[in-house]
């Protein structure tokens, strides 16, 4: 069964009979991915789930939003399942914010949802479809504070002081990494309040937010939950425990959490799988041999080029591939001789990263009579061919 199935399955069972658990979470981070500011229509007061599910149908058919192969769009079908059970049944919505600037690189939501026992979930979204908003993700690799980073600290406080009780945060993708990054940096008062922090297959942080004590006093309190073939959420650094857990999808896909396998109260168990070790390593090897100002301008000139094409979201770039596709290869050849040759070389890097971790994972063989085979003498045969 997979993540949906859950609430057809459990929607009944109330949270005093059995208590909030990680697949709740997982339920209330992918939410957030719904346009609250669409649904809310600016109301300060608190919004039920049922009000919000009754505005989106005027709007939407729900016939059509199921046929979307973007899982981030099939987000507002949770309420039509969650509305019909005593589990989520009267849950409330307050004070969503969202702050989008192409200027700044700035994709940021969060709400926080009030569910019948009592918890208070703050969920921060993840990467939206906007060309801004993953531009921001790669901002990660040589910046520490991100502008949606700054703005979930910042949420988290104003929020907390006008929610009372214990707090539970988490998000999916960026969404994961903002949960983190505004426990870790909130205020004292407020990171009492905390219980708990779930990262759902979201990236990690540089080292410096990795070493600092801020960072290492949350490791407790911190969830990483992760698909088997995890590739953002094993980017970058992140210290806490990791559960892996099973997808019914292949690859990237499995990033989708609506393909994440369940129990009755719990993910079900895996190991991470080869191609995520591989990613993890290469990427970070890759990473390694790149300092932040070559980061940096590796970011903006592949951006650069992918703006030039003017779409504001990968299904805009999509729509028109073909005419895109032909404009960045323009916009390669009008660049200046040193960034081709930049791009160039970190593009060569990535492969030789890759090419090095597959050989470094050849098994030893030993057999019978036979020496083994060293790492070295694997490199030899692969250069011969």
């Amino acid at each position: 069964m997979e993540l949906m199935d859950y609430l057809k399955w459990r929607n009944d069972v109330s949270f005093s009979a059995a208590p909030f658990n990680e697949i709740d979470n997982v339920l209330l981070s992918y939410l957030a991915y719904a346009d609250f500011g669409e649904l809310l229509q600016e109301e300060k007061r608190r919004v039920s789930i049922e009000t919000c599910l009754k505005r989106f149908c005027k709007k939407h058919d729900l016939a059509e939003v199921r046929k979307s192969k973007l899982f981030i769009e099939r987000a507002p079908l949770l309420l039509e399942d969650m509305v019909r059970g005593a589990r989520f049944r009267g849950t409330k919505v307050v004070h969503f914010r969202e702050v989008f600037d192409k200027e700044k690189v700035q994709q940021f939501a969060a709400l926080v949802f009030l569910l019948p026992d009592g918890t208070r979930y703050v969920s921060f979204r993840g990467t939206d479809l906007s060309i801004t908003g993953w531009k921001e993700d790669f901002l990660m690799s040589f910046t520490a504070e991100t502008e949606g980073a700054k703005e979930a600290v910042s949420y988290l406080n104003e929020v907390a002081a006008c929610v009372e009780g214990d707090l539970i945060l988490g998000g999916h993708s960026k969404g994961g990494n903002f949960a983190m990054f505004a426990a870790a940096f909130c205020d004292d008062a407020v990171k009492e309040r905390i219980l708990k922090v779930y990262n759902n297959d979201g990236p990690g942080f540089r080292e410096e937010i990795v070493r600092s004590a801020a960072y290492r006093e949350l490791l407790p309190k911190i969830t990483n939950i992760v698909p088997q073939t995890s590739i953002i959420g094993r980017l970058l650094s992140n210290e806490a425990a990791h559960t892996v857990v099973k997808s019914t999808a292949a690859g990237i896909f499995q990033h989708d959490v609506t393909t994440w396998e369940v129990t009755k109260d719990k993910f079900v168990r895996a190991e991470p799988d080869a191609f995520s070790d591989f990613v993890e390593k290469s990427l970070g090897t890759w990473l390694e041999t790149m300092d932040d100002e070559a980061r940096k301008s590796l970011v903006e000139t592949v951006f650069s080029m992918i703006e030039m094409t003017e779409a504001e979201t990968f299904v805009e770039f999509g729509e028109n591939l073909f005419k895109n596709t032909g404009l960045i290869i323009k916009g390669f050849g009008k660049l200046p001789k040193e960034k081709r040759s930049e791009l160039t070389a970190a593009l060569g890097g990535l492969a030789e990263a890759g090419r090095a971790t597959v050989l470094d994972k050849i098994p030893k063989i030993t057999l019978p009579g036979v020496e083994a085979k060293s790492r070295s003498e694997a490199e030899e045969r692969s250069g011969e061919n």
